[in-house]
């Protein structure tokens, strides 16, 4: 009982090291950082990576966890959905990317470049992806739910617009790309959703 009261510190603190290193190391230096790269940066053996993670694909799944949790992205998603109506958490919607998006830029360059050569970082892409999807329909199913979806399009292919225009990628090329400021963004976003996925009165 006492060996698992005073191990179970040390596993998270080595889990946290690892990756950690594994964060700077793949901004540093991009995709091709090896294991052991990693764990000499974080003060462990190479065995502790795969104790931990499993395999590689396993580590950049924890690193993707590990900086959603660092960034407070559920309790940024969750006042997204505590908002008092659909419309309301459509417009908040947008602050999600505006305020993660520049933290995460660095690596989210080498998870778009990797993801055509490196199955493992394609996997954590994709799984990425996929829960941001899942979110993004719960949002068009509550429009619908509350009768102002736009009739123009069914819930399938307003989630799917929905997902690509709040987006890393758009993120980058009107930010980074075209020198928005984040207010910018974040006021012709709202503006173009609202447009796109909102009934509009009869005139």
């Amino acid at each position: 009982m006492d060996t698992m009261s005073t191990s179970e510190p040390l596993k998270k603190s080595t889990r946290e090291a690892i990756l950690e290193a594994a964060v700077q190391l793949f901004t540093e230096q991009g995709a091709e950082v090896r294991l052991e790269d990693i764990a000499q940066r974080a003060g462990v053996s190479r065995q502790s990576v795969y104790v931990h993670f499993g395999s590689r694909t396993g580590l950049l799944l924890g690193m993707v966890q590990y900086v959603d949790e660092r960034e407070h992205v559920d309790e940024q998603v969750q006042r997204v959905f505590q908002s008092p109506s659909a419309l309301q958490a459509l417009d908040a919607a947008v602050s999600v990317p505006a305020g993660f998006c520049p933290v995460v830029y660095p690596l989210a360059k080498l998870f778009m470049a990797g993801r055509y050569e490196d199955e493992a970082i394609r996997a954590a892409w994709d799984d990425r992806m996929q829960a941001l999807h899942r979110l993004f329909r719960a949002l068009v199913e509550w429009l619908d739910r509350d009768g102002v979806l736009s009739p123009e399009g069914d819930v399938d292919t307003a989630t799917d617009v929905l997902w690509a225009w709040v987006s890393w990628q758009v993120w980058e090329q009107l930010v980074i790309d075209q020198g928005w400021s984040k207010e910018r963004y974040e006021q012709y976003l709202r503006m173009v959703l609202r447009r796109t996925f909102v009934k509009q009165p009869a005139s």
